[in-house]
């Protein structure tokens, strides 16, 4: 291989890592702004949580204990939370499938150069989701109070 081909080549090459660390910088961002809201209940307690499963937003319809017992409140709002869970799961993991089949692409530095590293280990094999911003303190709820620990009821 001349001087010429194998700095073709290895520009390509380098293009390539270039835009996967681009693509894996914005994947993060969006990651960072996934949310996902599952609802049980009939309906009755929706929950919301971010990326990494956490919940950060639970409504209650004051309906609830017109239908339901407040014993099964507990329950209700844990089969949500799993389930909206579930969903920021399969939405991260979707959005990691581009990356990931990229990364196979790329070529070893050894095929090119006897000796050199392999691109694939600069570009990790998978990310995990970014962690999200704390809590805001100056969160209002839908009835404009302060944030609470407690649940929105929705009226």
């Amino acid at each position: 291989m001349g001087n010429d081909e194998l700095r073709h080549e290895m520009t390509e090459v380098l293009a390539l890592v270039q835009e996967q660390m681009a693509d894996i910088a914005a994947t993060q961002q969006r990651q960072a702004a996934v949310t996902a809201t599952a609802a049980a209940a009939d309906g009755l307690v929706e929950v919301t949580v971010n990326a990494q499963g956490q919940v950060i937003k639970t409504v209650i319809d004051e309906a609830f204990l017109d239908v339901h017992e407040f014993e099964e409140l507990a329950d209700h709002i844990t089969d949500a939370a799993q389930q909206a869970a579930a969903d920021a799961v399969r939405q991260v993991t979707e959005m990691l499938i581009p990356i990931s089949e990229r990364r196979k692409q790329l070529p070893s530095l050894s095929d090119i150069v006897d000796g050199a590293p392999d691109l694939r280990d600069l570009v990790p094999s998978w990310l995990q989701p970014v962690a999200a911003p704390g809590p805001r303190h100056d969160h209002h709820d839908d009835d404009g109070g302060e944030e609470s620990a407690f649940p929105t009821v929705r009226r």
